[in-house]
């Protein structure tokens, strides 16, 4: 008998939202709407780039609209993942923006103190910078062996070319980071984190 067992695998959810450009031309003109009224933004992971203050989801109908789109891509996820978790269970622990207009990009980091996390991409032309995700698995910074060709055991990143309407899912603690921006146009996600109510 012979057998591979494939232990402790990483999922990355990607999903796209279907009909998403009015949904996507009503958030961006929020989150301009928001960069207007505090140009300085806050200082996380963006290099260059505006990182809106916090949203005030319980006092926008938007905001609401959109994450009873996200809430059945959760639901799917509760399921797969076998977690007890109802879905009214659900926190959403921080929503904010990040408009990264050309050259700017945001440095490796985690989403600590939170289940999951999540990106949707409002605006994403092409060259507007991908996302890496990074093998979470310690021992490969201490030594690791040369590769001939990467494969699901020896990858040590994930890179994901934004798409405008995707939605990405993943472990809070998986650490990631996003690529310069080469196009001529901002390149705008929202992005939050996601908690259980216990």
């Amino acid at each position: 008998m012979e057998k591979t067992h494939r232990m402790f695998p990483v999922p990355l959810f990607q999903y796209e939202i279907e009909n998403y450009n009015e949904l996507n031309i009503q958030l961006e003109e929020y989150i301009y709407g928001l960069q207007k009224m505090d140009k300085r933004g806050l200082k996380v992971s963006n290099a260059g780039g505006w990182h809106s203050p916090y949203f005030n989801i319980k006092e926008n109908d938007l905001l609401k609209k959109f994450l009873a789109i996200v809430h059945k891509y959760l639901f799917k996820i509760i399921k797969e993942f076998g977690w007890k978790y109802a879905v009214e269970k659900i926190q959403i622990d921080g929503m904010w923006s990040i408009i990264n207009p050309k050259n700017s990009f945001n440095i490796r980091h985690n989403h600590s103190n939170s289940i999951l996390s999540a990106a949707y991409y409002v605006r994403a032309k092409k060259d507007c910078g991908k996302i890496s995700f990074f093998d979470p698995k310690e021992q490969r910074i201490v030594r690791t062996p040369l590769v001939e060709k990467s494969t699901e055991f020896s990858a040590k990143l994930l890179s994901i070319e934004p798409k405008e309407g995707h939605l990405l899912i993943f472990p809070s603690y998986l650490h990631h980071a996003v690529a310069e921006n080469l196009s001529d146009e901002d390149r705008i996600v929202i992005s939050f984190n996601i908690d259980f109510d216990k």
